[in-house]
C-alpha cells in the first residue's frame, strides 16, 4: 500500500503541523457528536416503543426484541448539517413472524404502533418498515426482521421485508456491529511508539476533558467515518445532478472498516493521519464484481451475510456508481487541499469544505480554548487570527501560525 495521499501532501509536515491537523480533525468530530441528553431521549424512545410491541396481545410479537442498527449502534452518527432532526435505525426481531409474508408482518408492526396514542399520527410506512418522526429533532425508522432465511450460518443474521419486492432479504446488523467493533479495536503500529502511546492514550479515553493535551483520533475508523458522511453530506446538498444519488451510509462505512483492517495489519505508520489517509485513498479497492444469474454485478458485500449487496442498486442506476466515485475523488481532493495551508485561518476555512463550517468553528474555537489554557500561566492569551497578545496591554506580539514559521 503506497499510501500516495500522505507521501505526497502530508510526509512534507513537520510534527507540530501533523498534531495540530490531527486535533482540529479530533476537536470537529467530537462536535458533529449527539449531545448526552439527545442519546438518552433517543434510548428512552426506543425502549418506550420496544415495551409497546411487547406488551401486544398478537402472537407474532411474541418474543420481540428492538435493538439499534447502523450509525448509532456502531457509534458514528453525526448531526445532520442541514436540518435539525436525525436519523435512528433500529430492528423490531419477531422470531415469532417466520413464514409470514413480508408484507403482513410490516403492516401488522405498523397496526401494533398506530394503536398507541403517542405514535398513532406519527407513522409512516417506509419499503422496509415504517418510521415514527418525533417532534424532538429525531426520527426513528424500525425496521422488521425473522430468523434468517438464507442459511447464512452467520452470527445475528437476519430476513428483512421488502415491500417493492415482496420478499424477505438477507440482513445481519448485530453480526455487522459486532465485526465493525473487532475491526476498531485494531490499533496501528506506529514507527515513533509515542505516537503510538498518544493513540491509546485516546482511544481509551471516556470525555472530552480526559483527553490528552496532544488528543490523536479517538478510535481512527470512527473518526474517520465520520468525516466520510459528513463531507459526503455537505457536497451532495443541493446537488441536482446527483439528487438522490449519494452514496449511502453503509456503503461508506463498509468500504472504510475493511481498508482500515488491511491497513493496520499491513504497514508501520509515521502519525495516525497517515493511517486515516491510508484508509481514505485504499477504500475503493473493496468494491467487488461477481458473476451472478448469467450477468455481471458490482457489489459491496454485507461482511457478515454473503447474500446481501448493499450497492444492490448501483445495478440499476449507474448514477449511483458515478456519484460516488465523485464524491471520493472530491474527499480526496479535499484533504489535499487540508495539507497545503499554513495558518490557522486558512486551515478553518478548508476544514468548513470538509466537515461544514459548524464543526470547523468549535474545533478552532476548542484549539485556542486550550492553547490559552497552557499559556495562562505567562499572561499570554491567543486571538482566533492566529497572534498572540498579552492580557494587561493588548498588544499584538510575534504572529503564530502554529506550523513553525
Amino acid at each position: 500500500m503506497s499510501i500516495d495521499l500522505y507521501k505526497k501532501n502530508y510526509a512534507a509536515l513537520s510534527a507540530n503541523q501533523l498534531r495540530l491537523l490531527t486535533d482540529l480533525l479530533e476537536q470537529a468530530c467530537q462536535a458533529l457528536e449527539l449531545s448526552p441528553t439527545m442519546r438518552q431521549r433517543a434510548e428512552d424512545s426506543y425502549k418506550a416503543v420496544g415495551k409497546w410491541l411487547a406488551e401486544s396481545e398478537d402472537p407474532m410479537f411474541d418474543e420481540v426484541e428492538i435493538y439499534p442498527q447502523g450509525s448509532q449502534r456502531i457509534g458514528t452518527t453525526n448531526k445532520p448539517p442541514f436540518r435539525a432532526e436525525f436519523d435512528l435505525d433500529f430492528i423490531c426481531y419477531l422470531p415469532k413472524a417466520e413464514g409470514m409474508h413480508p408484507d403482513i408482518c410490516r403492516a401488522k408492526v405498523i397496526e401494533r404502533l398506530e394503536e398507541h396514542g403517542t405514535y398513532k399520527d406519527l407513522v409512516t410506512e417506509l419499503n422496509r418498515g415504517c418510521r415514527i418522526n418525533y417532534a424532538d429533532n429525531f426520527h426513528m425508522d424500525i425496521t422488521p426482521g425473522i430468523p434468517d432465511q438464507n442459511h447464512a450460518n452467520e452470527f445475528g443474521a437476519i430476513s428483512v421485508p421488502d415491500k417493492k419486492l415482496k420478499e424477505w432479504k438477507a440482513s445481519n446488523p448485530k453480526g455487522y456491529a459486532r465485526d465493525f467493533d473487532q475491526i476498531a479495536q485494531l490499533v496501528p503500529a506506529y514507527s515513533d511508539e509515542d505516537e503510538s502511546l498518544v493513540a491509546m492514550a485516546a482511544f481509551d479515553a471516556k470525555r472530552i476533558e480526559e483527553l490528552p493535551k496532544h488528543q490523536g483520533f479517538k478510535g481512527i475508523l470512527r473518526r474517520s467515518v465520520q468525516i466520510m458522511k459528513q463531507h459526503r453530506d455537505l457536497l451532495f446538498h443541493e446537488n441536482k445532478e446527483y439528487e438522490g444519488k449519494a452514496p449511502i451510509s453503509i456503503i461508506v462505512t463498509t468500504l472504510a472498516s475493511r481498508a482500515y483492517r488491511d491497513a493496520v495489519k499491513n504497514k508501520i505508520y509515521g502519525n495516525e493521519l497517515e493511517v486515516l489517509l491510508a484508509v481514505v485513498e485504499s477504500m475503493t479497492s473493496y468494491i467487488e464484481t461477481k458473476y451472478v444469474a448469467g450477468k455481471i454485478e458490482i457489489w459491496v458485500t454485507n461482511p457478515k451475510n454473503e447474500h446481501e449487496n448493499f450497492a444492490e442498486k448501483w445495478n440499476v442506476d449507474p448514477k449511483r456508481i458515478e456519484a460516488f466515485h465523485y464524491w471520493h475523488r472530491n474527499l480526496i481532493e479535499k484533504l489535499e487541499e487540508l495539507a497545503s495551508v499554513k495558518s490557522i485561518h486558512l486551515i478553518r476555512e478548508k476544514l468548513n469544505q470538509l466537515i461544514g463550517e459548524s464543526a470547523s468553528e468549535a474545533a478552532v474555537d476548542k484549539h485556542f480554548e486550550s492553547f490559552n489554557e497552557e499559556r495562562s500561566n505567562n499572561n499570554l492569551f491567543v486571538a482566533k487570527t492566529g497572534a498572540v497578545s498579552t492580557v494587561v496591554t493588548s498588544t499584538p506580539v510575534k504572529a503564530n501560525t502554529f506550523f513553525g514559521k
